[in-house]
């Protein structure tokens, strides 16, 4: 997304605000890479293309209203939870209108679209490109060792194309390990190149959410001979040095310097704290920030801070963090 021309990545290779100051728990900062993956709770619109009909270039979504960014859950009645569901729907109506309900955000949506006869492939299509899963490589931020539960990333899990949250419907983490960086430059995000054990999960997903991903781990193993540290209040926090814990090879994360720059409690999204990469050896290796390090826990004084959501692509040295209240405080809502 772009934000006062200057291109920001959420890292998935993607937050309400406490009302006071939240009291000090005790979490174990992870900085584990995982594969995260996800099938979501209708279908997403990435984007919106032409039919090449006998009647010439039509687009049967976009003349229905619909747009790149909504949510599918019904086509003439039935439940929708795939793409080829969906393509089920248009096929079996022979060309007649389709009701379609879903939402746009928060706001529930309703209209009809008529199909038409692609001249290509003899088939009714409606000119919707269709996303109803992810899956990707990400951080774990941190476990409460008494509920078992976890967060990570720091951002949702949005559709790559439209940038809408993917309402969950299933998903889980399963174990991943870091087998190559491409560096981030000016103008290039780069990346973490992972595998991932698919047979073996290690935690089931419960919210996809503006402040991370939330659910229960199943794996005690990732976090019980960790210790626990208290999270930090708001007051608590400055500019100044701090550490990531975050993993660029393998499965087991290190330290690495950063510095805080800057606290806005309040802005937008997930971006409540400015960081840049001081850390030598971390800028050799990846340049910065890179995605498939959101979630990566940043600590200070000894304390859990937040999590690295945000690169700047023109600057990979520097990027944006969440506070760790406010990925809290989604496990409390």
């Amino acid at each position: 997304m772009k934000r006062l021309g200057k291109k920001l990545v959420c890292f998935f290779t993607v937050c309400v605000l406490l009302a006071g100051a939240a009291q000090a728990v005790e979490l174990v900062p992870l900085g584990i890479p995982v594969g995260v993956r996800m099938t979501a709770e209708g279908v997403v619109i990435s984007s919106l293309s032409t039919v090449d009909s006998a009647a010439g270039e039509i687009c049967p979504g976009e003349q229905a209203g619909l747009e790149a960014g909504d949510i599918l859950q019904t086509a003439n009645g039935k439940e929708i939870s795939s793409s080829e569901q969906l393509a089920e729907v248009i096929q079996s109506s022979n060309g007649e209108p389709v009701k379609i309900t879903g939402f746009r955000g928060e706001t529930a949506i309703e209209t009809t679209v008529q199909p038409v006869k692609s001249s290509a492939s003899g088939t009714y299509q409606i000119g919707l490109l269709i996303r109803d899963s992810m899956a990707g490589i990400g951080t774990l931020t941190f476990a409460d060792p008494e509920t078992k539960e976890f967060g990570a990333l720091g951002h949702p899990v949005s559709d790559v194309d439209s940038g809408a949250l993917l309402p969950l419907q299933t998903g889980s983490i399963v174990p991943a390990t870091v087998i190559g960086v491409v560096a981030g430059e000016s103008g290039t995000p780069g990346e973490l190149v992972g595998t991932y054990e698919f047979t073996r999960e290690l935690g089931q997903l419960n919210d996809n959410t503006a402040c991370g991903i939330f659910g229960t781990l199943t794996d005690s193993t990732l976090y019980s001979a960790a210790d626990a540290m208290e999270t930090a209040e708001l007051d608590e926090i400055h500019t100044g040095k701090a550490e990531i814990l975050t993993c660029i090879s393998g499965s087991v994360p290190k330290k690495y310097t950063i510095s805080i720059d800057k606290i806005t409690p309040d802005a937008e999204g997930s971006r409540n704290l400015s960081i840049h990469i001081t850390d030598d050896a971390l800028l050799e290796q990846t340049g910065g920030i890179v995605p498939g390090m959101s979630g990566s826990p940043i600590i200070q004084d000894g304390k859990l801070v937040g999590a690295v959501t945000h690169t700047l692509v023109n600057n990979p040295s520097k990027g944006y963090g969440i506070l760790i209240e406010n990925m809290l405080e989604e496990i409390k809502s």
